[in-house]
């Protein structure tokens, strides 16, 4: 009986090997009749011929985010048009017409950005603070990102258990958690933020200098939730580095310090780019003062939807600010070290 059924076993093994290799053949033969007749294989050996090597990288580039445009223009451009419209309105919200309620739009101007910077001073503060909480809170999550992704580089024994832990709060991260874990004060550590660790800050610092440093001490918890994805993209590129060039260093005497300086931050600039655009949007729409101004004043009748989205074209506009501030910083000190 197992003779037999080794025997069918190796029939089907060879019947299968067969119609695969001429499937593919078929397939092959397909294709390339395909691409012949239809002009294809044509403009294929142009496009090798004519576009350069950074021409394909930038077109493989685009292909990989056609999607994600197409997503864009269908889903996301009439909302985002419209947010805009609202924002440069005079007056937008829902009337009785025709004894049918309807949303109407009305003018064109800054009326809801001057009310913002005239009649409400609160919230001017808000935007504020926002701008210097995201400021403070990027280039702190970009730094603990950059050294935990320096120390799951090494390698140790059960180093893969590590990486894995310190991943599951990015796959955990959604805001029902997250304010899950603000409404019990799960995101703070009060002995950070105790009066007596305020008063010898203030004893060596400017009441403002401690004031922000006090704000980081009660989202450090939350910073070291944000910083998942930035460890691996580091991580990513710190496994690209070339042991060639860290061998040559070391045999002409540069120590860890300067190796890390002068070879492994270099080499991670490009990196720093893409982490801060990403590090800014999430942080900036998770949940702040102005975040929480925007879902209180969009209900009120005093403001409404258009005010609404005046401030949400300001967050954006704080977002953009950041992300410029920090790429020239790091483009300023890419070129210098070239």
């Amino acid at each position: 009986m197992k003779k037999f059924k080794a025997f069918i076993k190796k029939i089907w093994i060879t019947i299968s090997e067969f119609v695969r290799c001429k499937l593919s053949v078929w397939i092959g033969k397909g294709l390339r009749f395909i691409g012949k007749y239809t002009g294809i294989s044509w403009l294929y050996k142009k496009y090798q011929k004519v576009v350069s090597n950074k021409g394909k990288k930038a077109i493989a580039g685009y292909l990989f985010i056609s999607l994600w445009l197409i997503g864009l223009m269908i889903f996301a451009a009439r909302p985002i048009v419209e947010s805009i419209r609202m924002a440069l309105s005079n007056y937008s919200g829902s009337r009785i017409i025709d004894g049918s309620s309807t949303f109407i739009v009305e003018g064109f101007g800054f009326k809801q950005f001057a009310q913002i910077f005239k009649d409400n001073p609160d919230h001017v503060e808000a935007i504020l603070s926002t701008l210097l909480d995201v400021a403070v809170v990027v280039p702190l999550v970009l730094i603990f990102s950059l050294l935990l992704a320096i120390l799951l580089h090494r390698k140790l024994k059960g180093i893969k258990i590590f990486r894995m832990i310190f991943f599951i709060p990015v796959i955990l991260l959604s805001g029902n958690l997250l304010g899950y874990f603000n409404t019990y004060n799960l995101l703070t550590v009060s002995q950070l933020q105790s009066s007596d660790l305020q008063n010898l800050l203030t004893f060596y610092l400017p009441t403002q200098v401690v004031d922000v440093i006090i704000n980081v001490f009660g989202k450090i918890i939350l910073i070291l939730w944000f910083s998942g994805v930035q460890t691996l993209i580091f991580l990513a590129g710190l496994q690209k580095d070339n042991k060639a060039v860290y061998e040559a260093a070391s045999i002409d005497g540069a120590n860890r310090w300067e190796m890390f300086w002068k070879i492994t931050f270099p080499q991670l600039l490009p990196l720093m780019t893409i982490n801060i655009i990403y590090t800014t949007v999430i942080y900036s729409n998770t949940g702040n003062e102005l975040t929480s101004l925007i879902s209180t004043t969009i209900t009120q009748p005093d403001y409404g939807r258009d005010y609404a989205s005046a401030l949400s074209w300001i967050l954006f506009g704080i977002e953009i600010v950041v992300i410029v501030f920090y790429v020239m910083i790091f483009k300023l000190a890419n070129r210098k070290d070239k």
